[in-house]
């Protein structure tokens, strides 16, 4: 967990508003522990039936710009998968 909290930081660090991509990754982060995901491989990769209405989701509730670039940065993708949904 230590490793999701210090890519946050740098997230937070090259963000324009510090507190809005917090608590945007921590929605992501909430989003997906409670998330039963039956294809993680499809998932994992941002793709398939169970990724695009979840993702769209997310951008309805936090704005385009700051989910895409969230979701786009594979450091903190993985590691949020890794510890939510164990892919």
């Amino acid at each position: 967990m230590e490793t999701w909290y210090e890519i946050l930081r740098r997230l937070e660090d090259e963000s324009t508003n510090r507190y809005r991509t917090q608590q945007t990754a921590h929605d992501i982060f909430r989003q997906l522990s409670r998330s039963r995901i039956k294809d993680k491989g499809k998932f994992k990769n941002r793709m398939g039936p169970e990724f695009e209405p979840w993702a769209a989701a997310m951008v309805e509730r936090h704005g385009e710009e700051l989910v895409t670039e969230l979701l786009n940065d594979d450091e903190f993708w993985t590691t949020t998968l890794a510890l939510t949904i164990g892919a």
